[in-house]
């Protein structure tokens, strides 16, 4: 009985000892796996629903010189982070969302911004990693972006573009 009195006595710790833990040790697996911006290319999605490892496995099969790593991420990534929308490379949003980040793209082929997924006709492109929902869709490039001069944003927009 006093053995499991202590054990409840010391729970606060061990629960902090573990998410201490689990802190230091996700911050050395990201440190440790992670490439800097110059090195990845960042494709934020605000869909209902993606595959992005495998998305990004995908595009990663096709990458181009001076890039390590393609990063996919739901859009909800974006809430963590408020440098993100500065930041990132490639946005793939609703047209409804689109006014709410006036300013923040750079055109694309002169254009702001490319039809990825038409609800009317029902095609889109990387349809076996992302689920549309019932509305327009359109690639944007972050005007942000460390890429935009070298033209990586641009390569890896145009094979998502042509990806099934």
């Amino acid at each position: 009985m006093k053995f499991i009195k202590n054990v409840f006595s010391q729970l606060h710790t061990f629960l902090l000892w573990a998410l201490v833990s689990f802190l230091v040790w996700s911050w050395i697996f990201t440190f440790v796996n992670d490439a800097p911006a110059a090195q990845k290319v960042t494709v934020y999605c605000n869909v209902p629903a993606i595959e992005d490892t495998a998305l990004a496995v995908k595009l990663e099969e096709h990458l181009p010189e001076g890039l390590k790593m393609i990063q996919v991420h739901s859009f909800d990534y974006v809430m963590f982070d408020t440098g993100t929308i500065d930041q990132g490379d490639i946005f793939i949003l609703p047209q409804s969302a689109i006014e709410d980040y006036d300013g923040q793209f750079s055109p694309i082929a002169g254009q702001e911004g490319t039809l990825i997924y038409d609800p009317e006709t029902g095609q889109g492109a990387a349809m076996s990693y992302i689920i549309y929902g019932d509305e327009p869709y359109y690639l944007f490039l972050g005007a942000g972006s460390v890429h935009l001069e070298d033209g990586l944003a641009q390569q890896i927009a145009q094979l998502l573009l042509t990806l099934p």
